[in-house]
């Protein structure tokens, strides 16, 4: 009789425990399912930007850049045109309009403003917001006098 009646109440407790332990997975599911999904991004690069250095009127050399950037693709599917060929061009267009920049002392330039500059305009452009992250894998300048003289010409040698 004790036997039966501690079978019986092992059993009830296994019940009860299992039950308990089902009604947790179903919430942490549900949390879970609920949580907000992971945008999914992409790293694309963009080709060499050349841009002028006019100063008086004449050209006095060129800023070289080579940009990486982050796009959601989420975002991209919605948006109103691709953001590559905008980025580019707010690049070039920074840089040219940018008269502070000096070029002799490139480790003053503030590249993460430029970088939030850049994804500034380009979402405004593309009305939606693809552009995440842009980073800068090149900045150099190449001075007017070091375009010119190249290896077998008169001015090099």
């Amino acid at each position: 009789m004790i036997r039966a009646i501690v079978i019986g109440l092992l059993a009830s407790a296994a019940t009860v425990t299992a039950e308990i332990g089902v009604r947790q997975l179903l919430v942490l599911r549900e949390e879970h399912a609920a949580a907000s999904p992971r945008r999914e991004t992409e790293a694309r690069k963009t080709h060499e930007i050349n841009v002028p250095r006019i100063k008086d009127g004449s050209v006095r050399g060129y800023a070289v850049m080579l940009l990486s950037y982050t796009v959601d693709l989420d975002a991209l599917r919605t948006a109103a045109m691709a953001p590559d060929s905008i980025l580019v061009d707010e690049a070039f267009r920074y840089v040219y309009n940018d008269d502070t920049i000096d070029f002799d002392h490139m480790d003053r330039f503030d590249f993460a403003r430029m970088g939030k500059a850049l994804i500034r305009a380009v979402n405004a452009r593309v009305k939606g917001d693809v552009l995440v992250d842009v980073g800068v894998q090149e900045f150099t300048y190449a001075p007017i006098s070091d375009t010119r003289a190249r290896p077998g010409t008169p001015a090099a040698e």
